[in-house]
């Protein structure tokens, strides 16, 4: 089995550099646009079944992708969401449009947690990298490893924090270095190869520039 794992197109929050999580932003044009590209990009992979965050952005880029692969329907996980980064979402992580010192301090907070997220505790109402991991697993151990001899190529829309938790599981690498790794771009995306129950990473695509 091969998994195509892409990162949803641009939002606004992504231009803005500010934290998503599980707050629901829609695709912008330039984000539109990128999926369509991405969809050229990936119209000769045959994907025999397509696995999406329900969230907007990743849904949105998921359908777009489908259209050149015999209209398949996205199924929609849970387990497949953002990171939710609790109070911490909305944050300009630029700090240039930030004035509060209730904002400074959140902003801290989270390059703190960013830095070493073994010894920082996540903002209230976000999730650590543990549970990350454990909702990622819970996706592997249901949809993935039982079907290794069904589906032949799986596309998951997701997102940046969930590419690279997936990235981590399939490198067994620690909670500290989680974010101490490249995030793929937008319409990026990284492919894994599954053999005898054993997940390799084996590229990583940047599709809005193949074409």
């Amino acid at each position: 089995m091969e998994l195509y794992i892409v990162r949803h197109g641009e939002t606004m929050w992504n231009r803005q550099h500010r934290l998503q999580g599980h707050t629901d932003i829609p695709l912008n044009d330039a984000g539109l646009a990128g999926a369509r590209i991405a969809s050229e990009a990936l119209k000769h992979v045959h994907f025999d079944h397509v696995f999406s965050s329900p969230l907007i952005r990743a849904r949105k880029t998921a359908e777009i992708i489908c259209k050149n692969h015999n209209d398949l329907n996205p199924v929609l996980c849970e387990d497949l969401k953002e990171i939710s980064f609790g109070i911490g979402e909305g944050i300009d992580l630029s700090g240039e449009t930030i004035t509060s010192e209730s904002e400074k301090v959140t902003l801290s907070h989270i390059k703190d947690w960013f830095q070493d997220p073994e010894k920082i505790s996540p903002l209230p109402g976000g999730e650590s990298v543990t549970e990350i991991k454990a909702r990622l697993n819970h996706f592997l151990d249901k949809e993935i490893y039982p079907n290794e001899g069904r589906y032949k190529k799986v596309l998951i829309t997701a997102h940046g924090g969930i590419v690279r938790g997936l990235e981590c599981i399939i490198e067994d690498l620690s909670d500290y270095d989680f974010w101490h790794g490249p995030i793929v771009p937008n319409c990026g995306a990284l492919v894994v190869s599954l053999k005898d129950g054993r997940l390799r990473k084996t590229k990583v695509l940047d599709l809005i520039n193949m074409t």
